[in-house]
């Protein structure tokens, strides 16, 4: 499970780890994911850079010698924010390193190391179904996500394979990842809200996603009905995200004032 030492990584693990499966957690950062790995029994860990294509087989081989791999989440992921034209390229290739590449390369990973029926299921992003002005470049790495689950679930069944893959897309959660950015302008979008989701509230959306055969779900649900009306009319999502954003940037002041 990459990214999984803090926010909604770790909430993954501790509802698989309820579930009775036993967890190997892994994040870049190693003094985090070990004190992550120590708050659940029974749980081991890696520190694990994703993008680096060969770690994900080392972890699969790790995961292999405590029992049958059942279960892959891909989560790690990172986020800019502003005008696309303003990024360092060096940011742009690091979110698609992360965010895609890592993804591809773990999912590749656990198919390679799945002997049996299997679950993958890829953490993308409400980011994935609509506009998101000031976060292109992570909207974009998400619907590379979504797409690239929903087409490899199709190759797998086509292949006769017993595997699944699973993509979740949820709605903006307090993770320090948007803590990062609560005073950046380009992220305003993300603070439209009244309320953020929990890490746990999308963890349980997640296990309950693998245990259906649905390849994708927004969390809320809601969030996806209203990105596929959106859709239909490209203008009109643009003048909603436009508004959200307004909004965002209203209460990221309110935030600072406090």
């Amino acid at each position: 499970m990459t990214g999984s030492g803090r926010g909604i990584g770790l909430a993954f693990a501790r509802r698989l780890a309820e579930a009775g499966h036993r967890v190997l957690l892994t994040d870049i950062d190693e003094s985090t994911v070990r004190a992550a790995a120590e708050t659940i029994e029974g749980a081991t860990w890696i520190q694990q850079d994703v993008r680096d294509a060969e770690s994900h087989a080392v972890v699969a081989a790790r995961a292999a010698e405590l029992g049958d791999l059942r279960v892959w989440v891909n989560n790690a992921g990172v986020l800019i924010a502003g005008e696309p034209w303003t990024h360092l390229q060096a940011d742009v290739d690091r979110s698609f390193d992360v965010n895609v590449r890592g993804v591809i390369a773990g999912s590749h990973a656990a198919v390679r190391a799945m002997t049996g029926p299997g679950r993958i299921l890829n953490v993308a992003s409400t980011a994935a179904l609509a506009p998101v002005p000031g976060l292109a470049i992570y909207g974009a790495t998400k619907a590379a996500v979504l797409s690239f689950s929903t087409s490899l679930q199709g190759d797998l069944a086509r292949a006769g394979s017993q595997i699944r893959v699973h993509a979740l897309c949820p709605d903006v959660t307090a993770t320090a990842m948007v803590d990062d950015v609560a005073t950046d302008p380009g992220a305003s979008i993300l603070f439209a809200g009244s309320r953020q989701l929990e890490p746990d509230q999308v963890a349980v959306a997640g296990m309950e996603l693998l245990a259906s055969r649905q390849v994708a779900r927004a969390v809320p649900r809601a969030m996806g009905a209203v990105a596929r009306l959106t859709s239909l009319s490209p203008a009109l999502a643009l003048r909603l995200a436009a508004s959200t954003r307004r909004t965002g940037e209203k209460n990221q002041r309110r935030g600072a004032d406090r």
